[in-house]
């Protein structure tokens, strides 16, 4: 099924403000993207241990148990409150797909990408997507993100697989943090 290459874990003080977040993506990238929500900054900080080390030819997937609540609010208001037109910015961050496209970017990546809304353990959906890109020879290798915001955390998860012998029993990151290397 799989053989896992790296793994990285952030946790993060739920409090921490989208300024501090670019803050501390800024010490890793020469040049920041602009008009980012809170979903592609945490993305990013999670994605960047890995850069350098992705064949180009990588896919992302995506998880996550919210969209970037304060531009679905934003969106919300302007369209159905206000009643006019989106801006661009709320419109386009308002697709949460928004932030593969600037870890790809980020990473350098041109395979392809997904972001998938999910519950609590999303990473058996994450896995078989993952799964049928690696062995259908789609990608070399696949990285899935899992982003946590909200009940006082904002956290995530990464893990950068290849094909492989190793499967996960529980589907958990806790087996991926631990699986053979």
């Amino acid at each position: 099924m799989f053989s896992v290459v790296a793994q990285h874990q952030l946790q993060l003080d739920a409090s921490t403000s989208d300024k501090a977040l670019k803050l501390q993506l800024s010490q890793h990238l020469s040049q920041m993207p602009r008009r980012m929500d809170r979903l592609a900054l945490l993305t990013l900080l999670l994605a960047v241990p890995f850069r350098g080390q992705l064949k180009p030819g990588c896919g992302i997937y995506l998880a996550a148990d919210y969209p970037s609540l304060a531009n679905m609010y934003a969106l919300l208001d302007t369209v159905v409150v206000q009643q006019q037109l989106p801006k661009p910015f709320e419109f386009v961050n308002s697709v949460s797909n928004a932030a593969c496209f600037y870890a790809a970017q980020m990473l350098q990546l041109d395979g392809p990408n997904m972001f998938i809304g999910a519950g609590r353990e999303p990473w058996q959906a994450l896995a078989e997507l993952a799964y049928a890109d690696l062995h259908g020879n789609v990608v070399p290798e696949a990285l899935l993100i899992r982003c946590l915001q909200g009940n006082n955390q904002l956290s995530g998860e990464a893990v950068q697989l290849r094909a492989g012998n190793w499967q996960p029993v529980q589907w958990q990151f806790s087996e991926f943090a631990a699986a053979p290397r």
